[in-house]
């Protein structure tokens, strides 16, 4: 057993509850979006996607869902007017983008989140709200990491 081994399990016990305890589909609501988690996952996914755009592949594999369940919601997307498809040159890829009104709907929704959050940073005083940024980005660091795929033990 190593150092991290204690840590580990205290970390497995505190992401599920800071997940729960973000209430994240709740901040999502809040913006008056009306779309499901996972719609919004896939919105904003494409919204900070390199061009604004994905490949419907891309977007299964990060959404971590099979091609036909993604084809499903982006349909629903498409159908709301908040995604848009294009042929690639290769007629084979398809590429997904926010349209006019999706590209809205993420920035209401990120104005609504940064309203929420000012409100609680603005109680903090400044070295705890740098220490907050600070650990959050550790967090989305410790998160990229999480997410690869793990080595096998030779």
């Amino acid at each position: 057993m190593t150092d991290a081994t204690p840590l580990a399990a205290e970390v497995v016990e505190l992401v599920p509850a800071l997940a729960v305890r973000l209430r994240l589909s709740a901040l999502f609501e809040a913006a008056g979006s009306g779309l499901t988690p996972s719609q919004l996952l896939c919105a904003l996914l494409v919204d900070q996607a390199e061009g604004r755009k994905m490949t419907t592949g891309s977007l299964a594999k990060e959404l971590a869902m099979s091609g036909p369940s993604t084809t499903a919601l982006v349909d629903r997307l498409v159908k709301v007017g908040l995604l848009a498809r294009a042929r690639g040159e290769d007629r084979r890829v398809v590429w997904v983008s926010l349209t006019e009104r999706g590209a809205g709907a993420m920035e209401r929704l990120r104005q609504g989140l940064r309203d929420r959050v000012v409100h609680v940073l603005e109680a903090m005083d400044a070295p705890a709200r740098r220490a907050l940024v600070e650990a959050l980005a550790q967090v989305a660091a410790f998160a990229d990491q999480v997410a690869l795929p793990h080595p096998s033990p030779a």
